[in-house]
């Protein structure tokens, strides 16, 4: 049994009874002895080291918290965090903690600071564009906003809650103090441009394309990319069309040499001007292959998902469209939800997280007390499984075959882990 508590009990805002603890630390240790690496930042010693990808889930987040406090109590450390929309916020934080000396634990008081609710002040939109019907009745009045500009929400808040953490506690003002350099690790292995703790995705919808920052800063004659403040990265994620203004974002001309298939190399050339981001979860909400290796070298350590969702088991009467909105309503809504289906592919199954969301939708801003611990709980509970099934299995799969063959094991034992 797992349950919450204050912190000051537990810094970790949670606890376990005696047997599941002791069941849990054991684990944690089997992982340590079977799956631990060089950790390049442990001085070369044996660690628990993996690298996050987080989905994005809205106010569901909380839940994202109680997976990663997990981990870090099993000892891990994380060495790339990838997130999207609402996830990116966690991200940027987990990546400003890996590289300081505050406890990973801060990531709890932090994420219980946040108000989602000041992210959108009431009024009828919300319904608007959570309306599950085919008419939108006398609630089309209040979407005349929308004709004089882009969102209905500015998303400041993020800025002035998010900022002061990044920037003053955790001191990252920019991507160069989230940068990943071989004095650090001298076998680091990521692609030119990707060395960094940190990358959140947005899409841009008017070159239509994915956009990964800071990797693709230099698409927009933005370099150096050190330069570039992570709160505005994660403020272009978490752009919910309809709900939160886009970030307009002005590129300058760029070429830039990308690779062939044949293993040349060719030239693009973007044109300057102004760009339009919106949430990265339009494209890809679950960046779970972010760091996976392009160079058919064996991983270090692996990539760790965590994947707030639940399998649907009934559905309810339907309705169909009854006018234009409606249609655009629900095509956003539909490429949003594609990503938080239940089943992933057997290439991430086996070292991803399922955090059951509790039914809750990302947009759910009023969530109560209850409805936060249980997210977190769920979190906590998931995170827990993961980290004794791994034990049991011999460590988490670092590569799609080794993830599919642990698949195919469960699914021989009836569902069951592995045992060593």
């Amino acid at each position: 049994m797992i349950r919450p508590v204050p912190v000051e009990e537990s810094s970790r805002g949670y606890v376990r009874d005696e047997l599941l603890q002791k069941e849990f630390d054991t684990a944690a240790q089997t992982l340590l002895d079977n799956d631990g690496c060089n950790d390049p930042e442990r001085g070369g010693e044996n660690g628990l080291v993996a690298d996050l990808a987080l989905e994005g889930g809205g106010v569901k987040g909380i839940g994202l918290v109680g997976a990663v406090l997990v981990l870090d109590e099993a000892g891990y450390r994380y060495q790339g965090v990838a997130g999207t929309s609402a996830s990116a916020i966690a991200a940027s934080l987990i990546a400003g903690l890996s590289q300081s000396d505050v406890p990973m634990t801060n990531l709890l008081s932090y994420m219980n600071s946040l108000e989602f609710a000041n992210f959108m002040p009431e009024g009828k939109l919300h319904r608007l564009l959570d309306h599950v019907g085919g008419h939108a009745g006398d609630l089309v009045a209040d979407a005349a906003i929308l004709s004089r500009q882009m969102g209905i929400y500015n998303g400041d808040y993020l800025r002035s809650w998010l900022g002061p953490i990044l920037h003053d506690e955790l001191k990252v003002r920019t991507f160069a103090d989230l940068k990943l350099t071989t004095q650090d690790d001298p076998d680091l292995s990521l692609p030119a441009g990707h060395e960094y703790r940190l990358v959140v995705n947005t899409s841009d919808i008017t070159r239509a394309q994915l956009v990964r920052l800071p990797w693709d800063f230099p698409l927009y004659g933005r370099v150096p990319v050190d330069n570039e403040d992570p709160v505005e990265a994660v403020r272009a994620s978490m752009s919910i069309p309809f709900f939160f203004e886009p970030v307009t974002f002005e590129a300058t001309k760029a070429t830039v040499s990308i690779p062939t298939p044949s293993g040349g190399s060719t030239e693009l050339t973007y044109g300057g001007g102004t760009v339009t981001w919106v949430d990265g979860g339009l494209l890809q909400n679950f960046p779970i292959h972010a760091f996976d290796r392009d160079d058919g070298a064996k991983p270090r350590w692996p990539t760790i998902g965590i994947k707030l969702s639940r399998q649907q088991r009934s559905f309810p009467a339907t309705e169909g469209c009854q006018s234009a909105l409606a249609v655009g309503v629900r095509c956003l809504r539909t490429m949003m939800n594609e990503w938080d289906t239940y089943a992933i592919d057997e290439q991430t199954a086996a070292r991803t997280i399922f955090v059951d969301n509790a039914g809750l939708s990302a947009t759910d801003f009023n969530l109560t007390k209850q409805d936060q611990d249980r997210l977190f709980i769920n979190g906590v509970t998931a995170a827990t499984e993961f980290v004794i099934a791994m034990a049991r299995a011999g460590g988490v799969p670092r590569t799609s075959d080794a993830s599919k063959n642990l698949v195919n094991k469960r699914r021989a034992l009836g569902g069951v882990a592995p045992s060593l």
